[in-house]
C-alpha cells in the first residue's frame, strides 16, 4: 500500500528527533566525563584547603580578639563583638582570602615545627612519654595505636614495603586480585614466611581487606602504586601494564614486555 504523503513527513520527523536526541545525549555524557574530574579535584582541593586553614584558624581568631588584634581590628573599622558573631565574613572579602592563605600557610609551619620537634632527643623522649600516658588510657590507647601503625606505613621502611604491589590469590584460587604488600612475617611453628597484604576494592581504594598469605603464593608485580590505584578506580578498564600469574616469574619491562605481533 502506497504512502500517504502525511506519512512521510512524520517519519522524517520521528528520524530527526531521534537523530536530536541521540546527539544531544552524546554532547551531555561528554561534558559529564570531561567536567566530573575537574569538579572533583576543584571539591578535593577545597577540602583539604579547609581543612589546613581551620587546623590554624583558632590561633588567628586568638590574636584578633586579643588587644593587640583590637586595635587591628579598629584600624579596618570593624568592631571586635561584630567579628566575634560573625566569624570572618565580618571582614572584606580580600582580607577574608588574605587570612585563610595566612592560615593555610601557618599550619604548614606548625607541621614543620612538629616534625623538627619529633626528630630531636628531647622530642622522641617526650613522644614516649605521651605513648606510655595514652597506653593507659582504655579505648583511647586502641584508636591511638591503631592511628599511629596506619601511619607509620608511610614512614621509612614501612613506605618502602607499601610500594609493592602483588597479585593474591583472592577470593578463590583461580583469581587473582591486585594488592599492596604492606609488611612481612614468619609462621611461628614452620617458619614460612609470611605477608600482610592489602587489598584495596573498586572503585574506592581507600576500603579493602587485610589478609595473611603465604609468600610463596604472593606475585609481585613491577607496577608503580599509581598504576595499580588507576587500574583500581577505573574497575580495569584502563589496561594494565604488563603482568603474569606465573609464580617466580618475573615481567620484563619496555619494549621486551610488547608481546609478539
Amino acid at each position: 500500500m502506497p504512502q500517504t504523503p502525511a506519512a512521510r513527513p512524520r517519519r522524517r520527523r520521528s528520524r530527526l528527533g531521534a537523530t536530536l536526541s541521540a546527539l544531544v545525549r552524546t554532547r551531555v555524557t561528554a561534558g559529564i566525563l570531561t567536567a566530573m574530574p575537574i569538579l572533583l579535584t576543584l571539591w578535593i582541593v577545597r577540602l583539604v584547603f579547609g581543612w589546613l586553614r581551620d587546623a590554624s584558624m583558632w590561633l588567628v581568631d586568638w590574636f584578633l580578639l586579643s588587644p593587640q588584634g583590637k586595635g587591628v581590628l579598629e584600624r579596618w573599622g570593624i568592631a571586635a563583638e561584630r567579628l566575634e558573631r560573625e566569624g570572618l565574613s565580618a571582614l572584606p572579602i580580600e582580607w577574608q582570602w588574605a587570612i585563610s592563605l595566612f592560615s593555610v600557610l601557618l599550619t604548614f609551619f606548625l607541621l614543620y615545627l612538629i616534625g623538627l620537634f619529633a626528630a630531636n632527643v628531647i622530642g622522641q623522649r617526650l613522644l614516649d612519654l605521651l605513648d606510655l600516658i595514652v597506653s593507659r588510657m582504655p579505648f583511647v590507647k586502641t584508636v591511638y595505636g591503631s592511628l599511629k601503625q596506619v601511619f607509620s606505613l608511610f614512614s621509612g621502611e614501612q613506605k618502602r614495603n607499601f610500594q609493592r604491589v602483588a597479585l593474591v590469590p583472592f577470593p578463590n584460587e583461580i583469581t587473582r586480585s591486585v594488592a599492596f604488600i604492606t609488611n612481612s612475617a614468619h609462621d611461628a611453628v614452620t617458619g614460612e614466611e609470611l605477608v600482610s597484604v592489602f587489598i584495596p576494592t573498586t572503585p574506592n581504594p581507600t576500603s579493602g581487606y587485610m589478609f595473611l598469605v603465604r609468600r610463596r603464593d604472593v606475585v609481585e608485580l613491577n607496577w608503580s602504586v599509581e598504576e595499580a590505584v588507576k587500574i583500581i578506580i577505573s574497575g580495569g578498564l584502563l589496561s594494565p601494564p604488563p603482568l603474569t600469574f606465573k609464580l617466580g616469574h618475573a615481567v620484563p619491562v619496555g619494549p621486551a614486555a610488547a608481546p609478539p605481533t
